[in-house]
C-alpha cells in the first residue's frame, strides 16, 4: 500500500477585475519610448506666414518625441477621469522612476569599453541622461498639473463637460512641461532663436494633436466608465 505525499498548496495574488494595469504599461511605456526618441532634432515643414513672422522663415523644429509623447498626456488624462487623482499619481511616479532607471543604465553602459564596431551606441544615448533629465523635470510638473487640473473641474462639473476638461487640462500642462523640458534638455546646445522656434512648434504640435484625437479619448473613457466595475454612471 503507497502512501500518497501531501499535496503543496499553491498560492497567487487575487487581480481585482480593472483595466488599470493595460491603461498605466501603456502610459508607462509612451514616456520610456519617447525619451529615447527625444534625443534628435529635424526639421518639419515651412509654414507660409507663421515661419516668416515668427521664426524667421526658418523651418519648424521638432523632436523625436513628437510622434509619441503627446498621446502620453490623452493617456494621462484617460487614468485621471477614469481612475481618479490617486491612481493617477501612482502611473506617473512608476512613470518617473522607470525614466529615472532607464537613464541610469543609458549612462551606466555609455561608460563602458565598446566592441569595435559598436562605438556609435556612446553618441546616440549617452546625450539620453541630460535629455531624461529634462524630461523628468518637465514630465513630473506637467503631468501633475495636467491631472490635477482635469479632478478639480471634475470636481465642478461631475459627469458633463469632460472634452473642455481634457483641452483645459492639456493647455496648462503641456506649457509647463514644454518650457522646462526645451529649456533644460538644449539650452546652449542650439540658438536662441532654434530653442524659441522648438518651444513653440513643439507646444503648438502637442496640444493639437492631444485636440484632435479628443473624439477617440472620449470613446476611450465612455467604454472604460462603463466596463469597469467599479465605476458608477
Amino acid at each position: 500500500m503507497t502512501t500518497s505525499e501531501p499535496q503543496t498548496r499553491v498560492q497567487y495574488a487575487e487581480v481585482p477585475r480593472s483595466h488599470y494595469d493595460i491603461v498605466m504599461a501603456i502610459f508607462v511605456g509612451l514616456l520610456l519610448i519617447s525619451g529615447v526618441t527625444a534625443t534628435k532634432l529635424f526639421e518639419g515643414p515651412r509654414v507660409p506666414g507663421l515661419s516668416d513672422w515668427f521664426y524667421g522663415g526658418g523651418k519648424l523644429i521638432f523632436d523625436g518625441g513628437a510622434f509619441l509623447f503627446p498621446l502620453s498626456y490623452v493617456v494621462g488624462d484617460i487614468l485621471t477621469e477614469v481612475y481618479g487623482w490617486k491612481r493617477a499619481r501612482r502611473a506617473i511616479w512608476t512613470g518617473f522612476a522607470m525614466t529615472l532607471v532607464a537613464a541610469i543604465t543609458y549612462r551606466v553602459v555609455a561608460m563602458t569599453a565598446p566592441v569595435p564596431g559598436f562605438e556609435a551606441w556612446d553618441s546616440v544615448l549617452a546625450p539620453v541622461t541630460r535629455i531624461a533629465i529634462a524630461g523628468l523635470v518637465g514630465y513630473l510638473a506637467g503631468n501633475l498639473l495636467n491631472s490635477f487640473v482635469v479632478v478639480k473641474l471634475k470636481a465642478r462639473a461631475g459627469e458633463n463637460n469632460v472634452a473642455a476638461r481634457l483641452i483645459g487640462s492639456t493647455l496648462v500642462g503641456e506649457f509647463v512641461d514644454t518650457l522646462l523640458f526645451c529649456t533644460i534638455a538644449f539650452a546652449g546646445t542650439i540658438t536662441m532663436a532654434e530653442l524659441g522656434n522648438y518651444t513653440v512648434t513643439g507646444y503648438l504640435y502637442k496640444c493639437l494633436v492631444e485636440i484632435c484625437v479628443v473624439p477617440i479619448t472620449l470613446r476611450i473613457i465612455r467604454w472604460l466608465k462603463r466596463v469597469e466595475p467599479t465605476y458608477s454612471l
